[in-house]
């Protein structure tokens, strides 16, 4: 009966019950012995003996460990190490951080990179180009990934690595930004960015541990303790199975890894990964691509016309043949498909491709994701309970600028589809299930980011009152349960991950406070005291 480790609280949000309760868990080895609450605490002891650790939470909150079902994990990695630029309001002052930030990264030769700009933060709004750069960095290459990471701001050393002039052609989905010369201005879109990424992403071994080391550090604080890697972008994979499952096998894993290869790739390949490198920390049964881009630089795929670009839908610019063809191939497999999708059109695409595979070879194991969900038809809605779609969603997304009245959305879309975009609730309601991530280094993985967001819907100046579509709110508990229980089914894993119940791996972490006594205004500003992985604990804050 003895147990390795103790939780004992007040707070204990299993991510089965509403609401939080008085109780225990208990932990022996890597796994949950037992989850005691009710009368039963009064048999605590008979688990603790000299070498069982107790932790007692009071009232803080104890759950499981947040899974993060979005990470595009070594660029989450370089998030680390480089700087975020979310903050900087004009041009100059990205320049001006970036090259400061440069003087303290070890190798002074190699890449810089940084991440979050955008010029709807800035006063001037006005697309950078290579000069700015050019001036700070004459001989060192740069790319600075936007907000939206669909798009990216290069130097010219940087274009000239890549060898793009005036006369390289626009890349499949993708687009190189000219002046009225006809020359690069240093800013590239979409499958653009790939031309540069090619190089920039080049990583070798010990690079990808280090950048991985780099995003465990951090997300052990956050706790984080599983990921869905997606990893096609811009030029192909970024990040390599193998050197993750050397990470495994000695030991370094601390967040469990769920990675989603290129649904476009060798899907054959992919189900040899799959046999070859499972394990309890380690999984490779998903796929994923992009449908369409994003609608601030109206490359998301729309029903309407842009209403800021009359007779402008958006911009096709991946294969649809290819992916009509692939989507049921990966079913047929039993390889689960998550597909970006931004745009009610690319949404409508998206639920097509899963509804022919499904006619095709029937339903069967396999749990579909269409990413983001930012705008859906309202006729679409009940198409993804239909089939078996899980909504899987980054609230943090609501907030793409820091004042409400500086929302490009309402500029690209107008009043009525802006006041309908993230129809989180609805999504829930409807199939009872959603995976919340962060889209790192879209955004910052903060899960108590996404958790503000979702169950406030409030930009960071506090507007609009009462949140933006407000009957689009989640709950506290929805939100927590999505981001663990939910995650874990969008994986099928929620029989041993995503909630507190006896036989699950020992997953937990212990947040300063009770989030469901907390103002909504404060869930925001959480910390994670303790996170334990795989029955050891892993880090405690300070």
């Amino acid at each position: 009966m003895s147990a390795d480790l103790v939780i004992k609280g007040n707070a204990i949000f299993d991510s089965i019950a509403d609401a939080p309760y008085q109780g225990a868990v208990v932990v022996k080895g890597n796994k949950i012995q037992k989850v005691l609450q009710g009368d039963a605490i009064r048999d605590i002891n008979d688990y603790i003996n000299d070498d069982t650790k107790v932790i007692d939470a009071g009232d803080r909150t104890v759950m499981a460990g947040f899974h993060d079902s979005h990470v595009h994990f070594l660029l989450a990695g370089l998030y680390q190490t480089y700087p975020e630029l979310t903050t900087c309001v004009s041009e100059q002052e990205v320049v001006d951080k970036v090259f400061e930030a440069s003087k303290a990264i070890e190798d002074k030769d190699g890449w810089m990179f940084g991440f979050g700009w955008y010029t709807s933060f800035w006063d001037v709004k006005v697309d950078p180009t290579k000069a700015s750069l050019d001036k700070a960095f004459p001989d060192r290459p740069v790319i600075l990934l936007n907000a939206e990471a669909h798009g990216a701001w290069v130097n010219s050393k940087a274009l000239e690595i890549a060898g793009i002039t005036k006369d390289t052609k626009d890349p499949e989905a993708g687009i190189i930004i000219r002046d009225a010369n006809g020359e690069p201005t240093g800013y590239l879109h979409e499958g653009a960015v790939g031309l540069v990424t090619t190089y920039a992403m080049d990583f070798s071994k010990e690079q990808m541990k280090q950048l991985i080391r780099a995003f465990f550090n951090g997300a052990k604080e956050f706790g984080i303790t599983s990921i869905n890697d997606v990893m096609p972008l811009y030029h192909g994979d970024i990040g390599d199975v193998s050197v993750y499952s050397e990470m495994d096998q000695s030991g370094e894993l601390t967040t469990r890894v769920h990675a989603a290869p290129d649904l476009l790739g060798d899907l054959d390949k992919v189900l040899e990964l799959k046999d070859k490198y499972t394990s309890d920390r380690l999984k490779i049964n998903q796929v994923k691509q992009f449908i369409d881009g994003v609608s601030t630089t109206h490359t998301a795929l729309m029903l309407e016309d842009y209403t800021d670009a009359p007779g402008n839908k958006g911009v096709e610019l991946y294969d649809f043949k290819a992916m009509g063809r692939a989507v049921p191939e990966a079913h047929k497999r039993g390889l689960s498909v998550k597909l970006h999708s931004c745009g009610d059109r690319s949404c409508r695409y998206a639920l097509d491709f899963y509804e022919n595979a499904i006619k095709l070879y029937g339903k069967n194991e396999c749990r579909h994701a269409i990413e983001h969900c930012e705008i859906v038809d309202p006729t679409d809605l009940p198409r993804f309970k239909e089939l078996g779609i899980i909504p899987s969603v980054q609230p943090e997304h609501i907030a793409i600028s820091q004042k409400f009245d500086e929302d490009p959305y309402f500029i690209a879309m107008g009043d009525e589809r802006a006041n309908r975009t993230w129809p989180l609730k609805t999504l829930l309601e409807l199939t009872g299930v959603l995976a919340i991530g962060s889209d790192c280094p879209v955004v910052d993985n903060n899960p108590f980011l996404e958790i503000y967001r979702g169950v406030t819907r409030l930009f960071n100046d506090g507007e609009p009152k009462g949140g933006w579509n407000p009957t689009q709110k989640l709950t506290l508990a929805e939100v927590l349960r999505s981001y663990t229980w939910g995650s874990a089914y969008g994986v099928r894993r929620e029989d041993e991950l995503g909630s507190l119940k006896a036989g699950n791996f020992a997953d937990i972490i212990v947040i300063d406070r009770n989030l469901f006594g907390v103002p909504e205004s404060e869930l925001i500003d959480g910390k994670v005291d303790v996170t334990i992985f795989d029955g050891n604990v892993i880090y405690e804050r300070k």
